[in-house]
């Protein structure tokens, strides 16, 4: 099942979750981005809204919400991640990390309170330079971001 979300050392689902049973619908407004990043935001966003309808525990909708998550992209960053040098210092990269961080919260609207206060969230991806893309390395940053989006929100 593509619900199934990996995070740390276990496997993490849904079926235990604890968001308040008044909560039906959520809105996932576009997050800012203050990185140099161009549409990290709009990436994220989508792919937090992707999740929260595969979980089928909230609705998500544009307006008029019980719940909303915001979020901010604070840093993108690409650098390497493993090196080394040969006897003439020539620096050979092995691996670059993506690193991303956002700040995210979670808020109940009927009640008025916050259900996740703001968080910051810091993740990275770690691709082959020679074999893989910093595409590939930004996904997995992505995806460990939205399994703590998700264990945070959906399990708080």
């Amino acid at each position: 099942m593509a619900c199934i979300l990996f995070f740390g050392c276990g496997i993490y689902t849904f079926s235990g979750s604890t968001i308040p049973g008044h909560l039906k619908t959520v809105n996932i407004p576009l997050f800012k981005n203050q990185s140099l990043q161009p549409d990290i935001a709009e990436t994220i966003t989508s792919e937090l809204t992707k999740k929260i309808q595969q979980n089928n525990l909230l609705k998500p909708v544009a307006n008029n919400s019980d719940a909303t998550i915001n979020g901010i992209v604070i840093k993108y960053d690409n650098q390497p991640d493993i090196y080394g040098s040969n006897e003439n210092r020539e620096v050979n990269v092995n691996s670059y990390a993506v690193q991303i961080q956002v700040e995210v919260e979670f808020l109940d609207n009927k009640k008025d309170k916050e259900l996740y206060p703001k968080m910051i969230i810091t993740e990275e991806g770690i691709y082959n330079f020679k074999s893989e893309t910093e595409k590939q390395g930004q996904k997995r940053a992505i995806e460990k971001i939205i399994n703590k989006i998700m264990q945070n929100s959906m399990q708080s």
